[in-house]
């Protein structure tokens, strides 16, 4: 895993040093120079109703056979290796995006690097929105959770999702999270470095994916809860760096807009302006 992890690190640090994207906007406050030269970014807010569209379409055919999707996840494997390996995969899918995103920031404006920075400030307004977004559609839906309803995937308690636990499956946080990271950096890495899709994005939504089926295995979540949050994770990503790069998006635009993330005197700053 750690090997993994410091090539991933590398392919971002090595490119930022070589290229950068076009029109990728900062705060005043928080632009970090980037003596890089342009490449066109490809349009990707366009297409959000069409990909809000599928992702509900596929949330709905899954939610059709959740509990036998369940059941067959506690089939598979050695149960101590995929123990260990569920472990894993919820660390990740934990702390793991948004520690990734605040490294990459800190670590792109102690060198003064302009690509890494601002893939790690997308990477953190993915996580934070998409995470936003999830705590709200939980506490709204109150589905209860495999283990809390065995067998029983339509239960739902609907406005008790935000302080119990149980009732906080619909969607999968850790999910959304993972998808969302992985998306921000691999548009970010395959418009900067193309060839090196052929590498990142297996490890990118490959691990994106083990978080995922990490949820199901750990009876935390239903296998629509993980699709719902991936795709959830997949469109905000998009957006963020879509609305990066100067693609205004009707749905996001105007709330991306309002929203900072940049230094402060203690720390780093997430804000939201009204102007």
């Amino acid at each position: 895993m750690r090997p993994t992890l410091i090539l991933l690190v590398t392919i971002i640090a090595t490119r930022g040093s070589a290229q950068t994207l076009t029109g990728a906007p900062s705060a005043a406050h928080d632009s970090v120079p980037s003596n890089t030269a342009t490449s066109p970014q490809r349009e990707l807010g366009r297409n959000t109703v069409w990909m809000l569209s599928g992702a509900l379409a596929a949330g709905v055919a899954t939610s059709m056979f959740d509990s036998q999707l369940l059941t067959g996840t506690q089939y598979l494997g050695d149960h101590a290796e995929m123990d260990r390996g569920s472990a894993i995969g919820n660390m990740i899918g934990g702390p793991g995006p948004i520690a990734l995103g605040a490294t990459l920031y800190v670590a792109g404006r102690g060198l003064g690097n302009g690509f890494v920075t601002n893939a790690g400030r997308n990477v953190m307004r993915a996580v934070v929105i998409s995470g936003g977004i999830t705590a709200l559609t939980k506490g709204i839906v109150g589905r209860a959770r495999p283990f809390a309803s065995p067998g029983d995937a339509d239960e739902y308690s609907p406005g008790h999702g935000f302080l119990n636990t149980a009732r906080a499956s619909f969607p999968s946080g850790h999910t959304s999270a993972a998808f969302a990271t992985a998306t921000v950096l691999a548009r970010e890495l395959n418009v900067a470095h193309p060839k090196s899709r052929w590498i990142v994005n297996p490890l990118l939504f490959g691990g994106a994916t083990f978080v995922g089926f990490s949820r199901i295995y750990d009876n935390q979540h239903w296998p629509s809860d993980v699709v719902v949050g991936a795709a959830l994770g997949s469109i905000t990503g998009y957006e963020v760096v879509a609305h990066a790069h100067g693609d205004r998006s009707h749905i996001s635009g105007g709330f991306l807009s309002h929203l900072t993330l940049g230094p402060h005197e203690h720390g780093m700053e997430l804000g939201w302006s009204l102007r």
